[in-house]
This record gives C-alpha cells, sequence and structure tokens, in this order.
C-alpha cells in the first residue's frame, strides 16, 4: 500500500523523475529531527531523495492529531518540490521563512489528501488526555 500512494503521489506532484527510496513503520529515533513524524533527505542535482516515514504504533494516539501516513508522505513529498527553494537560515530572517514554509508545506499536504478523500472538515485526534494537576494541587491544601 506504502509503495502505491508513494508512485500515485509522485505523479500527482510531478515527481515521477525522481529516485525516491520510502523507509516507514520507523522508529522516532531513525529520524534526524526531534518531534516529526516525518523527514525527507534530497540531493536536487541529481533528483534523488529518501523519505522515513515512522509507524502508526510509534506515532501512539495521544497526540492533537491523528496519525495519517498518506497525509505524512505527501508533506515529505512537498518538501522536495519546495526544496527547489532555496534560501539560508543563518540569519531570523531565515527562520521566519523557513517556519512559514513549512506551514505552508503542512497545509497543502492536508488540503491535498483532504480532496483526494473528498473530505472539506479537518479531523483532529478526538483522544482527551485528563490533566490531573489541579486535582493534585487541591488536595495538598
Amino acid at each position: 500500500m506504502e509503495e502505491k500512494l508513494l508512485d500515485e503521489w509522485q505523479e500527482r506532484l510531478g515527481l515521477q523523475d525522481w529516485l525516491i527510496t520510502l523507509r516507514y513503520n520507523c522508529k522516532f529515533e531513525d529520524l534526524e529531527l526531534d518531534n516529526c513524524c516525518g523527514e525527507t533527505n534530497w540531493e536536487d542535482t541529481i533528483k534523488t531523495a529518501t523519505i522515513k516515514i515512522v509507524g502508526e504504533e510509534e506515532h501512539g494516539n495521544d497526540r492533537i492529531q491523528a496519525y495519517d501516513f498518506e497525509q505524512i508522505l505527501v508533506h515529505e513529498l512537498l518538501h522536495i518540490k519546495f526544496g527547489l527553494i532555496s534560501f539560508t537560515q543563518q540569519d531570523y530572517n531565515g527562520m521566519v521563512v523557513s517556519e512559514l514554509r513549512h506551514q505552508l508545506i503542512d497545509d497543502l499536504a492536508r488540503a491535498l489528501v483532504m480532496a483526494k478523500r473528498g473530505e472539506t472538515k479537518r479531523k483532529l485526534n478526538s483522544i482527551r488526555v485528563k490533566d490531573n494537576s489541579k486535582k493534585d494541587e487541591s488536595s495538598k491544601k
């Protein structure tokens, strides 16, 4: 299933001429970035990339946004598309541009996957984590 989704989205995004290796069901420790569900390393001059995506079990269900392999995959593929627009993160403006680009990529990935599925509303994880800190404070009084 994962490879079929990669083939489908490579074609949809015009990345058929890229050689992309997909590693899925990764552990968080397999990724170089902290607190991410996926990461991509690419070389645009020779059009090669490696995408790593954590597994659903590793992701867990206590996050605000539920696990969605397809959305994570599209997000990572969009990094390749947007990677052609380079900039430096050496200064404040570069860091702001980096953060804005990442938000844009995430918004586009979500919108594209929702459009494919015929969905119109964003779904967040409905699992709530109870905050017991107030109860602990009142029992100390």
